[in-house]
């Protein structure tokens, strides 16, 4: 030993402790004062010599000797380059110094320079001293003397940074002269050759330190082989970029327009290398491209968008730093080369972070370096603890006798390398960096920022702790203390709790989007935490996926604040319309990160739920769900913001090449990354089946995860684009093309009838051919509209998800195709006319359809979890034996009820709030139209599709009873019953002209599920046939109140009347409809609405049927009450400028009206289909034929025939002209000027009585 005395060396290193300790912290709290805090600091630093020597050995007495030599050379320099800008600026205070870095360039410089070296953050090896004292502590046994070196360190870096940043970064203010004092610059003439050659000795000290730690070996006698050897030797992958930088800054001094393009080759050539690099695991393989692949894509962006910044050459050097870090951290092999990088990478991205300078950038700078940097210091006691006990730094070594390590040994290094990797990633409590770091920072840098240094922590878990450590080894420490992967997923939800709950309050972009990726960071550990197959696949899928997205988000948002010249959301409005590629491409990440089809975010998000209820944590799968309705609140907010409201700035150029390019790549990989999943998937199961294996966790298979299309769906999705292309040259055009491609949709779906069960097709038909005439419809109804384009291609890919969810056989296919439907393409229709009543109605049925899909979403994983696969056909199998007592009863039953909420959300059955359920009246008709007669029919088709895919009602019921729940469908028949009493005598006190029809459109929907909840052969045949009736019927009066709101923004029928004089046809057509609907023999409206009746009342259930019977008069009431007001008495004020609604219009009404009548005529059209659909599902058919009547023993055709001569005689005796018109005057109790509109009974005041006892008993407000 170097130190021999009586006294303890014990008390000595404890001296030397507390002389560290409580120096660093005297520094910290006098750091204002610069001479204050160097000379405590100093004083510190000795305390790290007298702990070596007080512990002693190799490795202590070495270090303290090293660290004395290092600490004179590098502190030495620090203290000349200090006196020198004290002697200049005249100021000792930090107050005083601000600005030196501009004032005094070269001093300032080699100030920080040395402070950094003194600190021994990586590339400066004033550290290594300190390493081997820390070393020798813990191989001696003195933990807690290593852990009180490491705070020191931490508390170190706190003050040393911010001494840099008030001397070195801190701009000068505004009133400071300029001019230095000549005496002073003559004073300190003699510093500057003195601070270059200490700082000449520093660089050398630390790029070759083995020479001087030789020679400290020798002084203190120890052995060359008792000091380890820390770092290994760097691979070319890591050097390229690193020396590429320095090239870079060399070009860029001569040539900027040279170094931009060498920085995009030199990128370029990095990921080709990553792709191609050999002897790497595949986790790593995974990451470096990642790492390579991210880092590619900001390099073309940023030739843009740094072309003016006037310090471009420090960025690029720093940006390849970093991405040579990053990828140095992912190809490590040995934890001393990991540790360097990490450092590295935390320096690099720190000055990246500052870049700008100001007050608030250095603010974010010093949170984000304290708490990265505190994070490396804990690690770094984990890897010299590893080390201690194992003897060696290589991690494969270590990975093999990981085994040997005591319990709690073990899972005190587990938790500091934790530590380190929480701090990084953003995870609570360690996360203050993130939103305060991205706002400040370049855009270029907060995408990588987001995207790829959070998943270095990410991967610092996966790797360390996952591989090296293992998950057996990791259960082993866990008994010890705490299990690691509960503690990784607490941390997890936490931070998607939090994350979540401030970004939906947050206004300014880019910290709205730095909280949302702490969420997603957060979701991402939850299920990472697992420590399952499934969740490390899920997990690594999702890391891959999001470094994408969100650097998509970040890149395409900052083009958008750069043009915009703002911050905030508010800044960006309107700009969709101004910066359309742009906008679309951060549309598609937005629309991604919210985990919806077709994009990337949905499929590893489905994997990670599936994961999660699979591993036994279903809450887990909640609170991540959960999480996505937030986060749909402030993206949807976004969307709204981008296109939905206007542009009044200057006109704006899209973003500059270079940038486009970077963003349009991102969005085109996101979007590939949904359709093509197996891509992804293909870099990311070979990584989790490694630490499946490493772990000994049992291989899981994973799920085909790809969405397949329907031949009509298809057609339908690429025609949307065609569509949408067209309809920027030609609105006309655009809509032709429309009903162009939903025609060759139809024919598709025929050409691919085998495809389909017979439900499924016949579904997928109508849906095709409705809409085919709802866009012939709207090609008049929207002549005069806005945007066309767009809402056709949205109407066009909203049937492509209708298609698709019929023509799918798995859970994930119609989940897939349902979201498709009713998410995204739903919204952009809703909201089309863009005003502030169409945009919040839209806002709310979004959120509340996320809502129920997310229930659905949750059900349909859990039923594939408790039957073992998401294929329907195999449910049966899965209801029979846990019926039986072979299976889980309790979780298939659960799962189906989550399903069916869902199912029964979309169909606004649950009268709690059904205002909210039901879509907007602000839609534009052809959409309202289509949404109330053909969209809302999927929830009961849904129902049906599912209760038969379980074996029929009686299988329900046997589940049902076995799991506690034996009334499950008698529940879901009463909510019908409800609902259709509740929503027709809702609609017959309605004064809105759709919303009238839309509480219809729920009661009516009623009928269907009852009908099909009934479970008997006549049930389902009526349910299934007021589908169809409900479906022709209801279109027909949405169009119809079409043609009056095409003429006036009207919304009530108080404004309306006398119209049926100049519309003649229109009223023809809905009163048609209205009669039928309402259930007036023999129209098909009845035929259907009969066979609910009987299956009611012959199932023991009347009242079920007195509710029918009874709701069918709310109808009729509702029906007199439109066409009364509208069509009927006198004219209104606005009656005058209305005309007849175009061919273009009425064609459409009527062929649907034509389909009623044959329906109505020869029921069995639509019962012998329904007959083999019932046969298809393994149902008892119902008995038909094409020209029999009904069950029941009547027939509407014969009725009719019979009727027919009535009818003709009574038109006959009531022809025009047979009889000369009486007039008679409105008695006006002797009054004679009341103009004839206000003679007219108006909506309001039709069923005043009724209307106020109704009101009462629901408890409805009175329309304003």
């Amino acid at each position: 030993m170097v130190y021999q005395s009586a006294m303890d060396a014990t008390l000595l290193a404890w001296f030397g402790a507390a002389l560290l300790l409580g120096g660093e912290v005297l520094a910290l709290a006098h750091y204002r004062n610069l001479p204050r805090a160097l000379a405590l600091s100093a004083l510190a630093e000795t305390g790290y010599v007298l702990l070596g020597l007080g512990i002693g050995g190799a490795a202590g007495d070495t270090g303290a000797i090293m660290h004395f030599g290092f600490q004179a050379v590098m502190r030495g320099l620090v203290v000349v380059a200090a006196w020198t800008l004290i002697r200049r600026s005249g100021a000792t205070t930090l107050d005083g110094l601000a600005g030196c870095g501009t004032r005094f360039p070269l001093a300032a410089l080699l100030f920080g320079f040395g402070l950094f070296s003194v600190m021994g953050l990586s590339p400066f090896k004033g550290s290594f001293s300190k390493f081997l004292v820390l070393y020798a502590a813990i191989e001696q046994g003195e933990w807690l003397l290593a852990a009180v070196g490491t705070l020191a360190s931490v508390i170190a870096a706190a003050y040393y940074v911010l001494i840099i940043h008030g001397v070195c970064l801190t701009k000068p203010p505004v009133d400071m002269a300029p001019a230095a004092d000549p005496e002073a610059e003559r004073s300190t003439a003699w510093t500057v050759p003195v601070m270059a050659g200490l700082a000449a000795l520093t660089v050398v000290m630390s790029l070759w330190p083995e020479p001087f730690l030789h020679l400290a070996e020798r002084l203190a006698g120890a052995g060359g082989d008792a000091i380890p050897e820390f770092e290994g030797p760097w691979s070319a992958l890591v050097l390229l970029p690193y020396l590429g930088g320095f090239v870079l800054y060399g070009v860029g001094r001569f040539s900027a327009r040279a170094r931009d393009g060498l920085a995009v080759l030199l990128a370029l050539a990095t990921a080709v290398a990553a792709w191609n690099a050999a002897d790497i695991d595949p986790l790593s393989r995974l990451f470096a491209l990642l790492f390579a692949g991210i880092g590619l894509a900001v390099a073309v962006y940023s030739v843009a968008y740094m072309k003016r910044d006037g310090n471009s050459g420090r960025y690029w050097l720093l940006l390849f730093l970093m991405i040579g870090s990053l990828l140095g951290v992912a190809t490590a092999q040995e934890l001393g080369n990991f540790y360097v990088f990490w450092e590295l990478m935390t320096w690099t991205s720190y000055l990246l972070v500052i870049h700008e300078q100001t007050g608030k950038a250095l603010r974010a700078g010093f949170i984000y370096f304290l708490i990265c940097a505190s994070g490396a210091y804990v690690m770094h006691f984990g890897i010299l603890l590893l080390h201690a006990e194992l003897g060696t730094f290589a991690m494969a070594e270590i990975a093999a006798r990981i085994g040997e390590l005591p319990p709690t040994v073990g899972a005190l290094a587990a938790f500091a390398f934790l530590t380190a990797f929480v701090a990084k990633a953003g995870l609570v409590p360690l996360h203050s960096w993130l939103p305060e770091a991205h706002p400040v920072a370049p855009s270029s840098i907060s995408a990588p920022m987001s995207g790829i240094l959070t998943k270095a922590g990410l991967f610092g878990i996966a790797k360390i702790l996952l591989l090296v450590f293992g998950a057996g080894a990791l259960e082993r420490f866990g008994a010890a203390s705490l299990d690691i992967g509960v503690v990784i997923s607490l941390l997890g939800c936490l931070t998607l709790i939090y994350g979540e709950a401030m970004a939906v309050r947050e206004r300014t972009v880019k910290r709205m989007l730095a909280y949302s990726t702490l969420a997603q960071v957060g979701e991402i550990a939850a299920i990472l935490g697992l420590v399952t197959h499934l969740a490390l696949t899920g997990a690594l899928m999702h890391i891959a996926n999001h470094a994408v997205m969100k650097s998509l988000l970040f890149l395409a948002a900052g083009a958008l604040l750069m043009r915009g010249h703002g911050k905030t959301l508010d800044d960006l409005r309107g700009l969709g319309r101004a910066m359309p590629v742009t906008a679309g491409c951060l549309a598609i990440g937005v629309l991604a990160i919210m985990g919806l089809p077709p994009f990337s975010g949905f499929v590893s998000k489905f994997l990670m739920i599936y994961a999660a209820v699979a591993a036994g944590h279903t809450a887990v799968a909640a609170l991540i769900l959960l999480g996505s309705v937030v986060g749909a609140f402030y993206y949807l907010r976004l969307i709204r913001i981008l296109f939905f409201e206007p542009y009044d700035g200057p006109a704006l150029a899209e973003a500059p090449l270079p940038m486009l390019a970077a963003i349009v790549a991102l969005a085109a990989l996101v979007v590939q990354g949904g359709l093509f999943p197996e891509g992804v998937l293909a870099l990311v199961r070979p990584a989790a089946d490694l630490l499946a294996a490493r772990g000994g966790i049992a291989l899981a298979a994973i799920p085909n995860l790809t969405m397949h299309w329907p031949l009509g769906s298809a057609v339908a999705a690429l025609g949307a684009l065609a569509v949408f292309a067209a309809g920027l040259r030609s609105a006309r055009l655009s809509g032709m093309l429309a009903v162009a491609v939903m025609l060759a949709t139809l024919g598709a779906v025929w050409l691919e009838a085998d495809r389909f069960d017979a439900l499924s097709f016949w579904f997928a038909a109508l849906t095709a051919g409705v809409a085919a005439l709802n866009l012939v419809y709207a090609i008049g109804y929207m002549a005069h509209g806005h945007a066309q384009g767009r809402f056709y291609a949205a109407f066009t890919l909203m049937i492509a998800g209708l298609i698709g969810l019929a023509g799918n056989d798995t859970g994930f296919g119609f989940f897939a195709f349902w979201e498709l439907m009713s998410s995204w393409t739903l919204y952009a229709v809703i909201a089309h006319e863009e005003t502030q009543d169409a945009l919040k109605e839209g806002f709310k049925y979004f959120i509340f359809n996320f809502v129920g899909a997310s229930l659905m979403f949750l059900g349909i994983v859990v039923l594939a979890v408790a039957s073992g696969s998401f294929a329907f056909a195999d449910l049966a199998k899965a209801a029979a034996d846990a019926a039986a007592g072979h299976g889980a009863a309790g979780p298939l039953a659960f799962g189906l009820v989550l399903v069916l909420a869902g199912l029964l959300m979309k169909a606004a059955m649950l009268p709690l709030r059904i205002d909210y359920q039901m879509h907007p009246a602000t839609a534009p008709t052809p959409v309202s139209g289509y949404i109330s007669a053909v969209l809302l029919k999927s929830g009961p088709y849904g129902v049906l599709k599912l209760v038969a895919a379980l074996g029929g009602a009686a299988a329900v019921g046997r589940l049902g009873a076995a799991a506690g729940l034996p009334f499950l469908l008698d529940i879901l028949a009463s909510i019908a019953a409800v609902t259709i009493l509740y929503a027709g005598a809702m609609a017959m006190i309605q004064t809105g002209i759709k919303r009238l029809l839309i509480y219809s459109t729920v009661s009516q929907l009623g009928y269907i599920l009852l009908g099909l909840s009934l479970g008997t052969s006549l049930g389902v045949a009526g349910g299934l046939m007021h589908l169809v009736n409900h479906m022709l019927l209801k279109d027909i009066l949405f169009l119809a109140a079409g043609c009056i709101l095409a003429q006036s923004h009207v919304h009530s029928l108080d404004e309306l009347g006398g119209l049926g004089r100049r519309m003649p046809v229109t009223f023809g057509l809905f009163l048609f409809a209205g009669l039928s609907l309402s259930g007036i023999p023999p129209l098909n409206g009845f035929a259907s609405k009969w066979l609910v009746y009987q299956a009611a009342f012959a199932a023991g259930h009347p009242l079920f049927g007195l509710a029918a019977l009874m709701s069918s008069l709310f109808t009729l009431a509702a029906v007199l009450k439109f066409a009364h007001a509208a069509f009927m008495g006198a004219e209104s004020p606005k009656a005058a400028k209305f005309h007849e609604a175009p061919a273009v219009m009425l064609v459409p009404m009527g062929l649907l009206a034509g389909a009623s009548v044959l329906a109505g005529l020869f029921p069995g059209l639509l019962l012998v289909p329904i007959a083999a659909v019932q046969t298809g599902l393994g149902l008892e058919p119902v008995v038909a034929s094409w020209s029999g009547g009904l069950p029941g023993g009547w027939h509407p055709g014969v009725i009719a025939l019979l009727a027919l001569p009535l009818a003709l005689l009574s038109w006959w005796y009531g022809r025009p002209g047979r009889h000369a018109a009486v007039r008679t005057h409105v008695h006006a109790c002797g009054v004679s000027d009341i103009a004839p509109s206000r003679s007219h009974v108006t909506a309001s005041n039709l069923y005043e009585t009724p209307e106020r006892l109704i009101r009462r008993v629901l408890h409805a407000k009175p329309q304003a």
